[in-house]
Protein backbone atom coordinates (compact mmCIF):
# COMPACT_ATOMS: atom_id res chain seq x y z
CA UNK A 1 0.00 0.00 0.00
CA UNK A 2 3.03 2.47 0.73
CA UNK A 3 4.58 1.70 -2.72
CA UNK A 4 1.05 1.96 -4.31
CA UNK A 5 0.88 5.53 -2.40
CA UNK A 6 4.49 6.70 -3.17
CA UNK A 7 4.20 5.90 -6.80
CA UNK A 8 1.03 7.90 -7.05
CA UNK A 9 3.09 10.54 -5.35
CA UNK A 10 5.85 10.24 -7.63
CA UNK A 11 3.56 10.66 -10.70
CA UNK A 12 2.04 13.77 -9.46
CA UNK A 13 5.30 15.62 -8.68
CA UNK A 14 6.37 14.72 -11.89
CA UNK A 15 3.63 15.97 -13.99
CA UNK A 16 3.33 19.12 -11.57
CA UNK A 17 7.09 19.46 -12.53
CA UNK A 18 5.56 19.21 -15.97
CA UNK A 19 3.24 21.94 -15.48
CA UNK A 20 5.59 24.58 -13.68
CA UNK A 21 8.43 24.08 -16.42
CA UNK A 22 6.53 25.19 -19.52
CA UNK A 23 7.55 28.81 -20.67
CA UNK A 24 4.41 30.06 -23.17
CA UNK A 25 0.82 30.78 -22.40
CA UNK A 26 -0.27 30.80 -25.73
CA UNK A 27 -3.87 31.80 -26.33
CA UNK A 28 -4.59 30.45 -29.95
CA UNK A 29 -7.14 31.19 -32.46
CA UNK A 30 -7.51 29.78 -35.75
CA UNK A 31 -9.74 31.86 -38.36
CA UNK A 32 -11.43 30.14 -41.19
CA UNK A 33 -14.27 32.54 -41.62
CA UNK A 34 -13.59 33.49 -45.39
CA UNK A 35 -14.22 29.88 -46.26
CA UNK A 36 -17.48 28.28 -47.60
CA UNK A 37 -18.64 25.17 -46.99
CA UNK A 38 -15.76 23.55 -45.24
CA UNK A 39 -16.20 21.30 -41.87
CA UNK A 40 -15.47 22.88 -38.62
CA UNK A 41 -13.79 19.90 -36.80
CA UNK A 42 -10.93 20.17 -39.13
CA UNK A 43 -10.07 23.60 -38.04
CA UNK A 44 -10.74 23.06 -33.72
CA UNK A 45 -8.27 20.01 -33.62
CA UNK A 46 -5.54 22.74 -36.00
CA UNK A 47 -6.18 24.91 -32.85
CA UNK A 48 -6.45 22.88 -30.35
CA UNK A 49 -2.55 20.75 -31.21
CA UNK A 50 -1.37 24.10 -32.09
CA UNK A 51 -1.86 25.01 -28.47
CA UNK A 52 -0.54 22.22 -26.98
CA UNK A 53 2.30 22.41 -29.25
CA UNK A 54 3.29 25.82 -27.89
CA UNK A 55 2.18 25.24 -24.46
CA UNK A 56 3.19 21.83 -23.65
CA UNK A 57 6.80 21.76 -25.07
CA UNK A 58 9.62 22.74 -23.03
CA UNK A 59 11.89 25.41 -25.17
CA UNK A 60 14.35 26.41 -22.32
CA UNK A 61 16.17 24.93 -19.78
CA UNK A 62 14.53 27.43 -17.19
CA UNK A 63 11.79 26.61 -14.44
CA UNK A 64 8.74 28.91 -14.83
CA UNK A 65 5.91 29.10 -12.11
CA UNK A 66 2.28 29.62 -13.84
CA UNK A 67 2.60 33.13 -12.73
CA UNK A 68 6.12 33.38 -14.93
CA UNK A 69 4.71 32.15 -18.19
CA UNK A 70 4.75 34.73 -21.02
CA UNK A 71 1.26 35.84 -22.25
CA UNK A 72 0.64 35.30 -25.93
CA UNK A 73 -1.56 35.12 -28.65
CA UNK A 74 -1.26 33.12 -31.95
CA UNK A 75 -3.94 34.06 -34.62
CA UNK A 76 -3.86 32.01 -37.61
CA UNK A 77 -6.44 32.81 -40.16
CA UNK A 78 -6.84 30.20 -43.50
CA UNK A 79 -7.50 31.82 -46.76
CA UNK A 80 -7.06 28.80 -48.62
CA UNK A 81 -7.84 25.21 -47.64
CA UNK A 82 -8.09 21.48 -50.34
CA UNK A 83 -10.20 20.22 -48.26
CA UNK A 84 -7.37 17.07 -47.55
CA UNK A 85 -4.45 18.72 -45.75
CA UNK A 86 -3.05 21.73 -47.71
CA UNK A 87 -3.86 25.11 -46.10
CA UNK A 88 -2.88 28.59 -47.02
CA UNK A 89 -3.15 31.96 -44.80
CA UNK A 90 -1.27 34.29 -42.73
CA UNK A 91 -0.19 34.69 -39.21
CA UNK A 92 0.16 36.79 -36.35
CA UNK A 93 1.76 37.19 -33.10
CA UNK A 94 1.16 39.22 -29.93
CA UNK A 95 2.92 39.56 -27.14
CA UNK A 96 2.84 41.47 -24.00
CA UNK A 97 4.90 41.53 -20.34
CA UNK A 98 3.24 41.98 -17.32
CA UNK A 99 4.74 45.02 -15.17
CA UNK A 100 5.90 44.53 -11.67
CA UNK A 101 3.67 45.92 -9.28
CA UNK A 102 1.13 46.18 -11.14
CA UNK A 103 -2.03 44.59 -12.80
CA UNK A 104 -0.98 46.39 -16.54
CA UNK A 105 0.18 44.26 -19.22
CA UNK A 106 2.35 45.93 -21.47
CA UNK A 107 2.43 45.56 -25.19
CA UNK A 108 6.00 43.97 -26.52
CA UNK A 109 5.82 42.74 -29.71
CA UNK A 110 3.09 42.42 -32.66
CA UNK A 111 4.03 41.68 -35.72
CA UNK A 112 1.76 39.97 -38.82
CA UNK A 113 3.50 38.01 -41.47
CA UNK A 114 2.78 39.30 -45.64
CA UNK A 115 -0.43 37.88 -46.97
CA UNK A 116 -0.26 34.48 -48.43
CA UNK A 117 3.31 33.29 -46.59
CA UNK A 118 2.17 30.90 -44.36
CA UNK A 119 1.71 27.38 -46.25
CA UNK A 120 1.58 24.06 -44.67
CA UNK A 121 0.03 20.57 -44.16
CA UNK A 122 -1.59 19.35 -41.56
CA UNK A 123 -4.08 15.93 -40.81
CA UNK A 124 -6.05 15.56 -38.29
CA UNK A 125 -4.75 13.05 -35.55
CA UNK A 126 -1.14 13.50 -36.84
CA UNK A 127 1.02 14.38 -34.21
CA UNK A 128 2.68 17.88 -34.69
CA UNK A 129 6.19 16.88 -34.73
CA UNK A 130 9.21 18.93 -34.34
CA UNK A 131 13.61 18.31 -33.74
CA UNK A 132 15.61 20.55 -33.58
CA UNK A 133 17.87 21.19 -36.75
CA UNK A 134 15.71 18.64 -38.76
CA UNK A 135 12.89 19.92 -40.18
CA UNK A 136 9.79 17.36 -40.40
CA UNK A 137 6.85 20.39 -41.03
CA UNK A 138 6.79 23.79 -42.19
CA UNK A 139 3.86 23.88 -39.71
CA UNK A 140 6.42 23.07 -37.02
CA UNK A 141 8.77 24.92 -38.02
CA UNK A 142 7.25 28.47 -38.34
CA UNK A 143 5.70 27.57 -34.67
CA UNK A 144 8.87 26.84 -33.28
CA UNK A 145 10.40 29.68 -35.17
CA UNK A 146 8.16 32.53 -33.46
CA UNK A 147 8.44 30.40 -29.94
CA UNK A 148 11.90 31.56 -29.94
CA UNK A 149 10.96 34.89 -31.00
CA UNK A 150 8.96 35.44 -27.94
CA UNK A 151 11.34 34.13 -25.54
CA UNK A 152 14.05 36.58 -27.35
CA UNK A 153 12.06 39.52 -26.90
CA UNK A 154 10.64 38.83 -23.46
CA UNK A 155 14.68 37.78 -21.72
CA UNK A 156 15.37 41.31 -23.74
CA UNK A 157 13.37 42.75 -21.39
CA UNK A 158 14.57 41.39 -18.11
CA UNK A 159 18.95 41.66 -19.08
CA UNK A 160 20.78 43.53 -21.60
CA UNK A 161 20.52 41.31 -24.89
CA UNK A 162 19.19 38.63 -22.53
CA UNK A 163 17.10 37.04 -25.50
CA UNK A 164 20.39 36.57 -28.13
CA UNK A 165 20.61 32.65 -27.19
CA UNK A 166 16.22 32.46 -28.64
CA UNK A 167 16.89 34.41 -31.41
CA UNK A 168 19.75 32.65 -32.98
CA UNK A 169 17.74 29.53 -31.76
CA UNK A 170 15.32 31.25 -34.81
CA UNK A 171 18.19 32.08 -36.92
CA UNK A 172 18.65 28.53 -37.20
CA UNK A 173 15.55 27.17 -38.12
CA UNK A 174 15.70 29.87 -40.81
CA UNK A 175 18.79 28.87 -42.28
CA UNK A 176 17.35 24.57 -41.78
CA UNK A 177 14.05 25.34 -43.65
CA UNK A 178 15.70 27.46 -46.71
CA UNK A 179 15.54 24.49 -48.50
CA UNK A 180 11.81 23.33 -47.61
CA UNK A 181 10.45 25.78 -50.49
CA UNK A 182 8.22 27.67 -48.70
CA UNK A 183 7.86 31.36 -48.46
CA UNK A 184 9.11 33.46 -45.89
CA UNK A 185 12.28 31.83 -45.33
CA UNK A 186 14.71 33.40 -47.66
CA UNK A 187 16.02 36.88 -48.07
CA UNK A 188 14.77 36.80 -51.76
CA UNK A 189 11.53 36.13 -50.67
CA UNK A 190 11.84 40.79 -50.97
CA UNK A 191 8.91 41.59 -48.86
CA UNK A 192 9.62 43.13 -45.34
CA UNK A 193 7.39 41.31 -42.77
CA UNK A 194 8.83 37.85 -43.47
CA UNK A 195 9.77 35.71 -41.24
CA UNK A 196 14.02 36.03 -42.48
CA UNK A 197 13.91 39.91 -42.40
CA UNK A 198 12.76 39.76 -38.57
CA UNK A 199 15.10 37.17 -37.51
CA UNK A 200 18.02 39.19 -39.75
CA UNK A 201 17.40 42.76 -38.12
CA UNK A 202 17.32 41.11 -34.42
CA UNK A 203 20.58 39.84 -34.76
CA UNK A 204 21.73 42.77 -36.34
CA UNK A 205 24.63 44.77 -34.15
CA UNK A 206 22.89 47.91 -35.40
CA UNK A 207 19.87 47.00 -33.73
CA UNK A 208 21.54 46.17 -30.56
CA UNK A 209 20.74 49.81 -29.21
CA UNK A 210 17.32 49.25 -29.86
CA UNK A 211 17.44 45.68 -28.29
CA UNK A 212 19.31 47.74 -25.10
CA UNK A 213 16.25 50.24 -24.93
CA UNK A 214 13.70 47.64 -24.77
CA UNK A 215 15.19 46.28 -21.66
CA UNK A 216 15.75 50.26 -20.06
CA UNK A 217 12.42 50.47 -20.94
CA UNK A 218 10.82 47.95 -19.14
CA UNK A 219 12.76 46.62 -16.59
CA UNK A 220 14.26 50.06 -15.23
CA UNK A 221 11.54 52.49 -16.53
CA UNK A 222 7.82 50.49 -16.27
CA UNK A 223 8.63 48.38 -13.69
CA UNK A 224 10.21 51.38 -11.86
CA UNK A 225 6.91 53.70 -12.37
CA UNK A 226 4.41 52.22 -9.54
CA UNK A 227 7.49 53.34 -6.80
CA UNK A 228 9.15 55.96 -8.72
CA UNK A 229 7.30 57.44 -11.37
CA UNK A 230 9.93 60.35 -12.19
CA UNK A 231 12.91 57.81 -11.70
CA UNK A 232 11.12 55.60 -13.93
CA UNK A 233 10.33 58.08 -16.70
CA UNK A 234 13.97 59.30 -17.09
CA UNK A 235 14.97 56.01 -17.50
CA UNK A 236 12.19 55.20 -20.57
CA UNK A 237 13.92 58.74 -21.65
CA UNK A 238 16.94 57.24 -21.86
CA UNK A 239 15.37 53.96 -23.33
CA UNK A 240 14.26 55.97 -26.20
CA UNK A 241 17.51 57.62 -27.05
CA UNK A 242 18.77 54.00 -27.76
CA UNK A 243 16.52 53.63 -30.30
CA UNK A 244 17.00 57.12 -31.74
CA UNK A 245 20.49 55.38 -32.27
CA UNK A 246 19.37 51.97 -33.98
CA UNK A 247 17.10 54.65 -35.92
CA UNK A 248 20.11 56.63 -36.83
CA UNK A 249 22.43 53.29 -38.12
CA UNK A 250 19.57 52.30 -40.55
CA UNK A 251 16.72 54.25 -40.98
CA UNK A 252 13.05 52.94 -41.28
CA UNK A 253 14.16 49.55 -40.18
CA UNK A 254 11.66 47.02 -39.76
CA UNK A 255 12.08 46.75 -35.80
CA UNK A 256 12.20 50.04 -34.89
CA UNK A 257 8.70 50.28 -36.97
CA UNK A 258 7.53 47.15 -34.99
CA UNK A 259 9.07 49.35 -31.62
CA UNK A 260 6.50 52.04 -31.98
CA UNK A 261 3.48 49.64 -33.45
CA UNK A 262 3.59 48.18 -29.49
CA UNK A 263 4.55 51.34 -27.85
CA UNK A 264 3.27 54.56 -29.51
CA UNK A 265 0.01 54.45 -27.17
CA UNK A 266 2.02 53.98 -24.34
CA UNK A 267 4.71 56.76 -24.81
CA UNK A 268 1.39 58.97 -24.77
CA UNK A 269 0.00 58.01 -21.52
CA UNK A 270 3.83 58.12 -20.02
CA UNK A 271 5.12 61.02 -21.00
CA UNK A 272 1.96 63.24 -20.88
CA UNK A 273 2.59 64.27 -17.34
CA UNK A 274 6.14 64.68 -17.56
CA UNK A 275 7.14 68.20 -17.14
CA UNK A 276 7.71 70.50 -20.06
CA UNK A 277 11.40 69.99 -20.66
CA UNK A 278 11.07 66.38 -20.65
CA UNK A 279 8.40 66.49 -23.27
CA UNK A 280 10.29 68.58 -25.71
CA UNK A 281 13.15 66.01 -25.60
CA UNK A 282 10.72 62.93 -25.79
CA UNK A 283 9.04 65.05 -28.95
CA UNK A 284 12.34 65.73 -30.36
CA UNK A 285 13.70 62.33 -30.65
CA UNK A 286 9.60 60.88 -31.57
CA UNK A 287 9.79 63.29 -34.50
CA UNK A 288 12.95 61.20 -35.88
CA UNK A 289 12.05 58.27 -35.22
CA UNK A 290 8.37 57.87 -35.55
CA UNK A 291 7.01 60.10 -38.08
CA UNK A 292 4.19 58.32 -38.83
CA UNK A 293 2.98 58.75 -35.37
CA UNK A 294 4.11 61.89 -34.65
CA UNK A 295 0.27 63.89 -34.86
CA UNK A 296 -0.51 61.24 -31.85
CA UNK A 297 2.37 62.14 -29.92
CA UNK A 298 1.75 65.75 -30.12
CA UNK A 299 -1.24 65.32 -27.62
CA UNK A 300 1.99 64.86 -25.22
CA UNK A 301 2.46 68.35 -25.27
CA UNK A 302 -1.32 69.35 -24.32
CA UNK A 303 -1.78 67.07 -21.76
CA UNK A 304 -0.99 67.94 -17.75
Amino acid sequence: MRRFCFLILLIFMMTMQNALSQELNCRVSVNYSNLSNTPTPVFQALQKDITDFLNERKWTNHTYDVNEKIDCNVLITITDYNGLDKFTGTIQINLSRPIYYTSYNSPLFTFKENDGKLVFNYLEGQPLEYIENHPTSNLTQVLAYYAYIILGYDYDTFSPLGGSEYFKKAFRIVLNSQSSGYEGWSASDNKQNSRYNLIDALLDKRFENLRLGIYYWHRHGLDVIPKDPDAGRKKMLEALKYVLRSERAKSNSLIVSLFFTAKSDEIVNVFSVSPASEKNEVLQILKETDVSNYSKYQKISNMN
